[in-house]
């Protein structure tokens, strides 16, 4: 006999309206008791995730009940939805001697009609013998009957007034039935927001309550604080953090981390990633293998461990990693790890994530669980109080003046203050009048610092040698997009001089060089830690600028020396993505000073990538480090993503756009890898290099089915074979020859399509006697294009249309079909081929499996068992090849609804959806629309999917779409 699994977790019983939605009596309960029950492991379940229309929705429920440890029923003033009568009948055949314990609840229930959903988790839970707890709000009167068919079985309602009240009972009782809730044990991070946050903050009261009530607000997920640079939002996040949580021992929180992107750059040609901190967090929250699948799952993998506690997430700065303001795709994070953590924590977050940026963050816009505040400028009495905390002397009539011709802008009003207060005695605020503000300067961030800025520089160069020091400190923030590490200072500092830079600094004894660090960190122009020096971001921004226009020699002179220094003071193959952050560093920093052959030989490509041979690409393959490798290729781009620096050979600028748009795709950012694709493309024609010609015009075709466009794609994919025919390699032909018959697949010419797919497999067989057939990804689109034809006649039998005479035909494809992929799985599993290539043969499997089902037998197949479409799926997932897993969401999607599991048919469409959007990736979107349009009868989702194969002449699905319309068309 086996052992019964032991139960587990917490059923919510609850009518959403009242317990969860704002203006609600209970807003956020679920998100309030979760926060606290994730100590626990406990799973908890809520009615609100069933459909409530399904016939089977009773059977669901007691499916999702029957296993759990105890069942909470909040009853208030609504019943719910009325439970369908078929569920009813359904569930009480398959139970007969339903709640025969409680003779008399069973009789005062009669035939079950007019009982809600939510009433009947109650009667589940009594017949399974599940503990049962009930809660009554003062409106529970409207549900007075239902309370007193629970008093027959002697289940009394507990009364509640408030959140806290429910919370506190629910806690004691849960004790007598979970096991012991362990002792909270916080965690709480280092901050990385003190580096510029003044001492004290002025105004801001409206804002601090605002970030008080996000973070008590139980419907709340992500609140995202938008302002130019210098406006305060990391003054205000840091000062939030720590006046209300700090201060007060944490209560609340159970997990708090911070980070800061401005560490990696604020310019618009910024290009930057969120590996090192999803590294970071990860290892922080508690996973095991922080380098362990592609960049979604890692960032889906870190929103599951941030959500087992009621965590409080800062993230600093994100506008590196968003879409700069003249972009297309303004606003949206490029960042697919970083994308994939805020959507699910948008989603669910017991916590949660506070962020500032400058850009409006486009990417959660679309959910109910986030907000977004804009940060106005300083108001004008705190930018006075600021103003006379800095001892500057004037009316208020003249302070306010200052305040108006600096726009309010919080960075400029603090500069403008220290300025006035370091430069003139009589600290009168008349003086601000000479750094000759501007109406302009309002309107473009930064530029009313920057005219502080200079007015600053011009009176420290003429200050004596004191000043001229800490002027030149000031200097060298330009060098860097992050703080200054003190070696790296060192180094710089050291003899001989770099003319117009250093040539104050070298000299210095370690008592005046504390001494100018000391001065410039009273003034709040650096912030000072054990390890490193930093500036806030506009200031660092304005002398980068300044060095690069006004002292080019010394600029490139200064950057080769922290090249060197960092080359020589880095082990040469570190491990890890700490490791490798310093020779990160060396490749921008020798780009910046002229040295970009060295940079990409010597370091990028031997010490961070290992080699570009099989056993190389360390730092993508082993790390998965691809946003942070994109990010150092991008330093040697003169102009992203089309042009390489003339100080590279053409041989290693066409390799430089080639692993740009590798990355790029690999991150989803299409388009952009599309332009540096064609780049590449053209340069190899250029040099007549007709192999990697061959190989680019390839993978430009590939790409350019992902993005839709057909015509370019056929175009691009013939060329690829004529130049593999120029380069004389087998290998090449074989493959282009694939890629060409998908585009001309996709396109709906079959019969070309299958010539090639023909010869194709006559040149595998002449590359590699000993595998007859095509595999990997030639394989996989070629057994696509054999499974066409059965493919469209399982949807006509899906929308009852007739099936032509050809079944035999169709018996004889799927069984050729199948006796390929079953040979080559083994192939790539016996050879230890990649996840990738395993994949697809489980896909392909998968589908047979699929279309077979759908021909033989009506719907729904509940019992159907096709363990091909979790490999196929998780494979995909795991080999971190985001532009085919809609593939595998498809025939899961499809899976699902043949079995009768619509929500979950529905879910993975949409996650599909989310991937082809953010792609883009137009054809999936048509296949979605498809896709639900003949799963759901569903005219709306048809109109969009016939618009989208007609736009983009989809040709591969016409003959689909005429099905689908002739079949939905009739029924409307």
């Amino acid at each position: 006999m086996t052992d019964q699994p032991k139960p587990d977790g917490i059923f919510i019983s609850c009518v959403s309206d009242e317990f969860e939605k704002d203006g609600a009596p209970f807003p956020g309960l679920r998100k309030q008791l979760r926060g606290y029950l994730a100590r626990t492991r406990s799973n908890v379940r809520v009615q609100e995730d069933f459909p409530q229309t399904a016939v089977d929705t009773v059977k669901k429920l007691a499916d999702e009940i029957r296993p759990r440890a105890v069942v909470i029923h909040l009853v208030g003033e609504k019943p719910g939805a009325i439970a369908h009568s078929a569920a009813v009948a359904e569930y009480l055949n398959a139970e007969p001697d339903f709640l025969a314990k409680y003779p008399e609840l069973r009789a005062a229930l009669g035939d079950f009609s007019g009982i809600s959903y939510t009433q009947w988790e109650a009667f589940i839970a009594l017949h399974h013998d599940i503990p049962l707890l009930v809660y009554a709000t003062d409106k529970a009167s409207a549900q007075q009957t239902h309370l007193d068919r629970l008093l027959l079985c002697r289940r009394y309602a507990i009364p509640i007034k408030n959140d806290t009240d429910l919370l506190g009972q629910l806690i004691g009782d849960l004790h007598a039935i979970l096991p012991v809730v362990p002792k909270l044990t916080r965690k709480i991070s280092g901050t990385q927001l003190d580096k510029h946050a003044p001492r004290v903050l002025f105004g801001r009261e409206t804002e601090l309550a605002a970030l008080d009530a996000a973070w008590a607000k139980g419907t709340l997920n992500v609140y995202t604080l938008v302002a130019w640079g210098g406006a305060g939002k990391t003054s205000l996040a840091f000062h939030w953090v720590q006046t209300r949580f700090a201060a007060n021992g944490w209560t609340g929180v159970e997990r708090y981390f911070d980070w800061s992107f401005y560490s990696q750059g604020t310019g618009e040609s910024r290009q930057t990633s969120a590996d090192l901190f999803i590294a970071k967090a990860l290892e922080f929250f508690g996973d095991p293998d922080p380098t362990v699948g592609g960049p979604h799952e890692r960032g889906e993998r870190l929103a599951g461990l941030i959500r087992r506690h009621r965590t409080l997430l800062i993230l600093d700065g994100i506008e590196p990693l968003q879409y700069p303001p003249n972009d297309p795709q303004a606003g949206r994070l490029k960042d697919p790890a970083l994308e994939a953590l805020l959507r699910e924590l948008a989603a669910d977050n017991p916590g949660l994530v506070v962020i500032t940026t400058r850009e409006h963050l486009t990417n959660v816009e679309g959910y109910a669980t986030t907000e977004e505040q804009k940060l106005d400028k300083l108001a004008k009495e705190a930018a006075v109080a600021l103003l006379r905390d800095l001892q500057i002397v004037g009316t208020d009539e003249e302070l306010h003046a200052a305040w108006q011709d600096a726009g309010g802008h919080a960075l400029t009003l603090s500069l403008l203050g220290r300025f006035i207060a370091d430069a003139y005695e009589d600290r009168d605020i008349h003086h601000y009048r000479e750094v000759k503000f501007e109406t302009a300067d309002q309107e473009h961030q930064g530029r009313s610092a920057f005219k502080v800025m200079i007015a600053y520089e011009r009176w420290l160069h003429s200050g004596g040698p004191e000043r001229q020091r800490e002027l030149a400190v000031l200097r060298l923030t330009g060098l860097f997009d992050r703080p200054m590490a003190k070696p790296c200072l060192q180094a710089l500092r050291a003899e001989p001089a770099i003319p117009g830079l250093t040539d104050a600094l070298v000299t210095l004894t370690p008592q005046q060089w504390n001494i100018a660090m000391t001065r410039l960190s009273e003034v709040e122009l650096l912030s000072v830690s054990a390890d490193a020096i930093d500036a806030h971001p506009l200031i660092r921004e304005y002398f980068a600028a300044q060095l690069k226009r006004e002292q080019p020699e010394a600029f490139r002179a200064a950057h080769s020396r922290l090249f060197d220094y960092l080359c020589e003071n880095t082990p040469h193959r570190p491990d890890g993505i700490d490791g490798l952050a310093p020779l990160y560093e060396a490749v921008t920093h020798g780009c910046l000073a002229g040295r970009q052959p060295e940079a990409c030989d010597k370091v990028y490509a031997d010490r961070i990538l290992r080699g570009t041979d099989g056993d190389g690409f360390y730092s993508t393959k082993k790390l998965g480090a691809i946003g942070a490798d994109l990010a150092a290729v991008a330093a040697f781009f003169d102009a992203p993503w089309c042009q390489v620096s003339p100080n590279l050979t053409e041989g290693d600028q066409a390799w430089l756009l080639n692993e740009a748009a590798f990355r790029l795709r690999a991150l989803g950012r299409l388009t952009e890898a599309l332009q540096t694709m064609r780049a590449g493309f053209a340069m190899r024609v250029q040099q007549q290099n007709w192999k990697n010609a061959a190989i680019n015009a390839n993978n430009l075709s590939a790409l350019e089915v992902t993005l839709g466009r057909l015509p370019d794609a056929v175009t691009d994919a013939r060329q690829s074979i004529a130049h593999a025919d120029e380069s004389g390699d087998v290998f090449l032909q074989m493959v282009n020859h694939t890629t060409a018959a998908d585009a001309l697949h996709q396109s709906g010419q079959r019969m070309e399509a299958g010539t090639l797919f023909a010869e194709a497999e006559r040149l595998q067989l002449e590359w590699q006697p000993q595998f007859d057939l095509l595999y990997s990804l030639p394989g996989f689109r070629y057994c696509d294009w054999l499974l066409g034809p059965a493919e469209q006649a399982a949807w006509r039998q899906l929308l009852n249309q007739p099936l032509s005479n050809l079944e035999s035909q169709i018996s004889e494809c799927l069984a050729e079909v199948e006796r390929r992929a079953t040979i080559t799985l083994k192939w790539m599993i016996d050879n230890e081929m990649s996840l990738l290539t395993i994949a697809f043969d489980h896909l392909t499997l998968a589908r047979v499996g699929l279309i077979r089902a759908i021909l033989a037998n009506s719907l729904p197949q509940p019992t159907l068992d096709l363990p091909h479409v979790a490999a196929a799926v998780n494979g995909l997932r795991e080999a971190g090849q985001i532009d085919y897993l809609p593939h595998g969401l498809f025939t899961a999607s499809l899976y699902h609804f043949v079995r009768g599991e619509h929500d979950f048919a529905l879910k993975h469409l949409a996650e599909a959806q989310q991937i082809a959007e953010r792609g883009p990736m137009p054809l999936f979107l048509a296949d979605i629309h498809l896709h639900r349009a003949r799963m759901f009868r569903d005219n709306a989702e048809l109109a969009l999917a016939a618009q989208l194969i007609r736009t983009l002449g989809y040709g591969r699905r016409h003959e689909e779409l005429a099905d689908a319309e002739a079949a939905i068309g009739g029924s409307r």
